[in-house]
């Protein structure tokens, strides 16, 4: 539908992203095309009208159109944090109301971070009080709200009690109530340039009792509920900017020359593309586990909510900064396929700190990664059927928002599967003739005991547990966890090779595991053998001389064969 985005004349293509983000012009005719393919109700449920049926595939299709250019996310996804609170915590009316905006082509902005507060939401000063006449009152203001200067209605997260998670209670605005809100202008961003985050600026804004989302006081577990949700589709935006940052390096590489021999068939190069090919890869196939596991258990689904968010806005990031590297002196330049790099590494470091900031994420990890160490008998022994969660594309049950849980129970299936299967896995790696990612296996089976066991070890400690050691491990822990789910989807597919392998195929999962191993325990990825890395620098060639996503669940694109 949208043509081949390497054309010049495309309006849909990179060469006019580029153009619009110079002028940090909203991408509205964009817009209006994805809206005509009904993408922004992509995370609506179909009871409500919306095309939800796999947040695997509304990942898909989203990264498809946000690939060419990141700033069409509003168009498709920013409004899914003020619904999916709706959803999770309001009335049957709250819901069709959302959905039928969204239906409309119109925004629901998403308020609850204030400039003096940052990340700590518990300092968050607007306030909503009771009405004389009934009803409420709502003073303060919120910082940065996508779509804040434009949006049609907003959900607002606003202070009720004195103090404590639940002194927050969350209101919804509609346009009659928006419309006497001041809106600040809007800030200048570095990246997704034409996309208003605003101020919202309330005086004793007026706002009918029936327009608070469940219960007093619970706006801000709704809130966190619903947080999960928006963290995993947030990958979307990093998965489509590194998968256009490797593709045009790629194609560049492929199309220069050094001393007779093309640029992409140099040892370094070769090295620099696999690296960039095992780290997206590796934030690929966690983002498509965690949107199947939101669906399959969305009461165990807090864990991985923060891990993806952790594991894809690095390694993407790491990803788009080898494929800049690729590009030489053009990289630097602003036309060209540096431009086009560089706008995605822009617009990917935007996604890191929004919705939840990298020291959240982080905190969370660390709060519930010691857990795990001697987790539940209860748990344990639980039967992990994990093969579902990476059976991409297969049908899913319905989204059940409701479920969405901010309980740090040590159910995790993803970790508790992987304790339950990594052996059998191991062991089935073997009778392929795949040895080696065999015993990277069995490495990430110790990583990951070892690393739970100190962070267990370090909350004892008051000394260690103030220190940043609790925060590394945890950082280290998400690695790890990307690495176990990587080894589970490999075992979930034995009938198909995954990123374009023969059936069984494992060099993909060898260079993805050597890769996160190195990361996680601080060594340069680059000292990894070769030999190790080279199929994905294979895998990501061979997908896009087909041309098709950089993702293990096939989707096939519309840009033309060869460098341009």
């Amino acid at each position: 539908m949208l043509g081949d985005p390497w054309r010049a004349g495309n309006p849909y293509g990179f060469a006019a992203a580029v153009a619009r983000d110079g002028r940090a012009e909203f991408p509205h005719a964009f817009a209006e095309r994805l809206e005509s393919a009904d993408l922004p109700l992509a995370h609506v449920p179909a009871g409500l009208g919306g095309t939800l049926t796999g947040l695997d595939d509304t990942l898909q299709r989203v990264r498809v159109a946000a690939r060419r250019d990141a700033a069409v996310m509003p168009a498709t996804l920013l409004s899914c944090a003020a619904v999916a609170t709706v959803l999770a915590a309001g009335t049957p009316e709250q819901a069709r109301a959302v959905a039928d905006w969204v239906h409309a082509g119109r925004t629901v902005a998403f308020a609850l971070s204030e400039e003096h507060a940052g990340s700590d939401v518990l300092a968050n000063t607007c306030r909503l009080e009771e009405a004389p006449g009934g009803g409420f009152t709502l003073t303060g203001s919120k910082w940065l709200v996508g779509r804040g200067a434009t949006a049609h209605a907003a959900l607002v997260v606003a202070r009720t009690a004195p103090r404590g998670p639940a002194a927050f209670t969350a209101v919804l605005l509609g346009p009659r109530e928006l419309a006497r809100v001041r809106r600040a202008a809007a800030h200048p961003v570095t990246g997704m340039r034409g996309i208003d985050f605003a101020d919202l600026v309330f005086d004793g804004t007026p706002v009918p009792a029936d327009a608070v989302v469940g219960a007093v006081g619970g706006g801000l577990a709704a809130a966190m509920r619903a947080q999960q949700l928006v963290r995993l589709l947030s990958t979307a935006a990093c998965l489509a900017t590194a998968d256009t940052a490797l593709r045009t390096a790629l194609r560049f590489t492929r199309s220069r020359k050094a001393a007779g021999a093309a640029v992409a068939a140099t040892a370094h190069t070769e090295r620099d593309i696999a690296l960039a090919g095992a780290e997206l890869m590796a934030a690929d196939v966690l983002s498509l586990t965690a949107a199947r596991y939101a669906q399959l258990s969305p009461g165990t689904f807090g864990l991985c909510s923060h891990v993806v968010k952790r594991v894809a806005t690095r390694l993407t990031a790491s990803s788009i900064a080898r494929s800049r590297g690729l590009l030489g002196a053009r990289g630097f330049l602003a036309d060209g396929p540096g431009s086009v790099v560089d706008k995605a590494q822009r617009d990917n470091a935007v996604v890191e700190s929004i919705d939840t900031s990298p020291l959240g994420v982080l905190r969370a990890v660390a709060a519930q990664l010691p857990a795990y160490a001697e987790p539940p008998q209860d748990a344990r022994t639980a039967p992990q059927d994990v093969r579902a969660l990476c059976a991409y594309g297969e049908p899913l049950p319905a989204l059940d928002h409701t479920a969405l849980d901010l309980a740090a129970r040590p159910r995790d299936r993803v970790l508790l599967g992987f304790a339950e299967h990594a052996a059998t896995v191991a062991a089935r790696l073997e009778e392929c003739g795949a040895p080696r990612a065999a015993e990277r296996v069995r490495e990430v089976r110790t990583a990951l005991a070892a690393t739970v066991a100190a962070a267990a070890d370090a909350r004892r400690d008051r000394a260690r547990a103030a220190g940043p050691e609790p925060l590394d491990l945890a950082d280290s822990g998400c690695l790890l966890y990307a690495a176990a789910a990587a080894a589970l989807a490999w075992w979930a597919h034995p009938g198909r090779g995954l990123y374009g392998e023969r059936a069984d195929g494992a060099g993909w999962l060898t260079a993805v595991l050597a890769v996160l191993l190195a990361h996680a325990d601080g060594r340069d990825p680059r000292r990894v053998p070769a030999g190790e890395l080279a199929p994905a620098a294979e895998a990501v060639t061979r997908l896009d001389a087909d041309p098709q996503l950089f993702t293990a669940l096939p989707v096939r694109l519309s840009d033309a064969p060869g460098p341009a």
